[in-house]
């Protein structure tokens, strides 16, 4: 005689009386029938009699379990149980228990049959298709079928939770790997640590980074930069400088690059003389600065017009044995430089020559580059002297500086010459070197001057790009060279050349001013088939523009073409 007792809550486990237990949760959509608010709670099976286990022990199918709301089954309850007059509530479809995992029961929607290999395979399925909801409680499912999930397929399904700021999930896929034995790798733990940080969960990341260690997978500079910039943002400055020191204590690597980071952060946060502290007690535990560490802080400094600061660093530099090196030298001439103190320039200069770094060519280009944005432009012209005089050789990068600048305070017969004489000497011209001075003479309204240049810069196997086409396209307009405008409009179409929307609106201008509305509208169709959506600004601007000339008839014409090809509106 089998006894059963059945309680009126929604099933969340099966158990069976000679021990096996299956958690049992059904989810819609995958289970074959949705879960009654009155389901089965617990099937308790008593036997009065010994039955003999073999392989499965089977329910009546034919019987169906029919529950009333009221009717409970124990010893100490006499309430009847008549099948004819209790009311059904839910039929339940008969459970097949095997020592062999049933193959009617289900797990979050999965076949408990199916083995380790199988949900694997269907695990990299969802992973690919992007289904990540299904893939983690997959996971689920396998951790508690003592099942191993597949490594890259969880890396895929942590990396795409991280991107869709399902971070909770992401960490709950991580644990059940670590706990099935499987190592993530360093890039995975970053982006999850990364994600935590965005969500502001530092506890939680600076948790995760420590348990890095015992999973065999210690965290690396990206890791520790990546935790300090976010407790710096959380205004956590001794806890990072602690937990630093506490790193070194477990006998992490001194990374270089992320104890300048973290010098970095306490300077810009509390100055530098609580860097200069920190960098002094880190030294204790074994992180001692090298050069790359002080030229930070020095550029740091002098980008905040610290120069009173700079003396500080330069001491603490050489108390630990180190000597400025010439970025060291560059980049206090750089600050000097940005701030117009020519004199403490020179003196930088001197220095540099009395302590065995003499300048360099970058050294005088950033010293050139500064006199010609202040367009003290014979002063650079000696500083040009003065390197050739030394044996420093000029690079492309000083001339282009000078051109540049030439260009600027209408120069241009001189820098002809210097490109000239350098094109003469066989040095390597570039494209920006011809630009410069073909933009220049165009802008000028010297178009064949430029023309000229354009010709020698393709016989020299330079190839021109938008820039150069632009700038002559802006020259012919210029003199209402229309035709050649139109032609060279029509060579970068050909050779499919970036068009700036400034090229097509300076040419249908011109053809406006010279009465060619035709060309006009079909340098306007080339625009559109160009542009997915040309400027709709930069239209209305060009309309009114030629209607501001006086010639009313051709801005209405134009308006209509834009109009039909969608551009405008016609309340615009």
């Amino acid at each position: 005689m089998v006894k059963m007792v059945f309680t009126q809550q929604c099933a969340s486990d099966i158990y069976c009386s000679y021990g096996s237990s299956f958690p049992f949760r059904s989810i819609h959509g995958y289970g074959s029938q949705a879960c009654s608010s009155t389901a089965l709670s617990a099937v308790h099976v008593d036997y009065s009699k010994k039955l003999k286990l073999k392989h499965d022990i089977q329910l009546d199918s034919s019987a169906a379990l029919r529950v009333g709301p009221a009717d409970t089954v124990d010893g100490s309850n006499k309430s009847n149980y008549n099948s004819e007059k209790a009311t059904p509530v839910n039929y339940a479809k008969p459970l097949r228990l095997s020592t062999s995992n049933a193959s009617g029961l289900t797990l979050d929607g999965y076949r408990v049959e199916h083995d380790e290999t199988s949900n694997n395979d269907v695990l990299c399925n969802l992973c690919e298709n992007g289904k990540l909801m299904e893939a983690c409680n997959l996971v689920d499912v396998m951790a508690r079928l003592s099942q191993v999930p597949d490594l890259q397929s969880c890396v895929n399904l942590i990396r795409g939770l991280i991107n869709v700021a399902r971070i909770e999930k992401a960490t709950r896929v991580l644990q059940v790997m670590i706990l099935s034995g499987v190592v993530p790798d360093i890039i995975t733990y970053n982006k999850l640590i990364g994600g935590l940080c965005r969500r502001g969960q530092l506890n939680s990341a600076i948790k995760l980074a420590e348990d890095m260690g015992f999973c065999g997978c210690p965290p690396d500079v990206i890791t520790f930069n990546t935790l300090f910039r976010s407790m710096f943002e959380h205004g956590k400055y001794d806890e990072a400088i602690w937990f630093w020191k506490d790193q070194l204590r477990k006998g992490y690597p001194p990374y270089l690059i992320s104890y300048t980071i973290l010098l970095e952060l306490v300077c810009k946060n509390c100055g530098i003389q609580r860097a200069m502290n920190a960098m002094e007690d880190l030294a204790f535990d074994g992180c001692h600065p090298d050069l790359v560490t002080f030229n930070s802080l020095i550029n740091l400094i002098c980008k905040r017009g610290n120069f009173e600061d700079v003396a500080m660093v330069v001491g603490g530099l050489m108390s630990h044995g180190l000597e400025p090196n010439a970025v060291t030298y560059n980049t206090l001439l750089h600050s000097f430089c940005i701030k117009g103190k020519w004199a403490e320039a020179d003196d930088m200069l001197f220095i540099m020559k009395e302590a065995s770094h003499p300048p360099t060519v970058v050294t005088y280009n950033i010293l050139i580059n500064s006199l010609c944005k202040y367009q003290i432009l014979d002063r650079a012209i000696d500083v040009l002297h003065k390197m050739l005089n030394e044996g420093c050789s000029p690079d492309i990068v000083t001339y282009n500086t000078l051109l540049a600048a030439m260009c600027k305070v209408d120069m241009i017969e001189e820098a002809l010459n210097i490109l000239h004489s350098l094109r003469n000497n066989g040095y390597s011209l570039v494209v920006i070197s011809y630009n410069t001075l073909i933009d220049g003479l165009a802008k000028k309204g010297e178009i064949k001057k430029a023309m000229v240049l354009f010709n020698e810069m393709v016989s020299d196997g330079i190839t021109p790009d938008d820039i150069t086409y632009g700038s002559l396209v802006m020259g012919f307009c210029k003199q209402d060279m229309v035709h050649e405008a139109v032609e060279m409009l029509q060579e970068m179409v050909k050779i499919n050349c970036r068009i700036r929307g400034s090229t097509f609106t300076l040419v249908i201008q011109a053809l406006c001013r010279n009465a060619k509305l035709d060309t006009a509208i079909e340098i306007v169709s080339i625009m559109v088939s160009r542009y997915s959506k040309p400027s709709k600004a930069v239209c209305t601007s060009l309309v009114r523009g030629v209607a501001a000339s006086g010639m009313t008839d051709t801005a209405t014409k134009l308006r209509e073409v834009l109009i039909e090809h969608k551009i405008l509106k016609e309340d615009s």
